[in-house]
């Protein structure tokens, strides 16, 4: 991957966008970090579908079929267009593993969830093991996109900041396992895919301007 083409995922990670070490941010770049309007529906269709049709139903197969094939939609999407195919191609995987859970013997509808589950374990873990090892994955992300070096480390204030913001989306994936979890464990399927819409783009976007504002106010602001 080039230069640019790092540059170009930090930007969407952090909502924003870059020219020239300046970083800005708007109703455009914050889009473009949920994954556009195509990234926000395919997020929030499956799971409405999901737990809809499971609360008409009570079917586990006729959900999985809604959801996980409308999911395939949007991948086939992604492949034809050639807009990301490692993206599409690993929404496929997951999408397939999430099938499987909830379809397999002894298996129950609120298992299509499990993935969305690990997806959250996993990245809070690396952001968190990432501030343990003193880099910060959103400093690193920010740095980069200003073109800076790392010496940026060896500041003890913006090593802290960034460590503190970089918590803070620690705090999210954390949040969304909190609440979620207990919903899994308590077989609420239909609130379990409510909590999934409500804790997806929406809250998603709420973190991204929040991130932004704390950086603005610190590591940002003018000298």
């Amino acid at each position: 991957m080039s230069n640019d083409e790092l540059r170009d995922s930090a930007a969407k990670r952090l909502g924003v966008s870059a020219e020239n070490g300046n970083l800005q941010f708007d109703r455009k770049s914050l889009l473009a970090g949920m994954g556009g309007w195509l990234g926000v529906v395919e997020t929030i269709l499956p799971s409405v579908l999901f737990g809809t049709s499971f609360a008409i139903s009570g079917e586990a197969l006729i959900s999985v079929i809604l959801a996980g094939g409308t999911s395939a939609v949007f991948i086939l999407y992604r492949l034809v267009t050639r807009k990301s195919a490692s993206s599409a191609l690993i929404g496929a995987f997951a999408v397939g593993f999430a099938a499987w859970l909830a379809l397999r013997e002894g298996g129950q509808a609120v298992d299509y969830f499990i993935p969305g589950f690990i997806t959250n374990a996993v990245y809070g873990s690396v952001l968190l093991i990432s501030i343990l090892v003193r880099w910060p994955i959103i400093g690193v992300l920010v740095e980069l996109l200003r073109g800076h070096n790392m010496s940026w480390r060896k500041n003890t204030r913006t090593l802290t900041i960034y460590s503190a913001v970089t918590a803070f989306w620690v705090g999210f994936f954390s949040l969304r396992l909190a609440v979620q979890l207990p919903l899994y464990f308590a077989g609420n399927t239909e609130l379990l895919a409510t909590a999934r819409v409500a804790m997806g783009p929406p809250l998603y976007a709420l973190v991204i301007v929040s991130t932004w504002l704390m950086l603005r106010a610190t590591v940002l602001k003018p000298r």
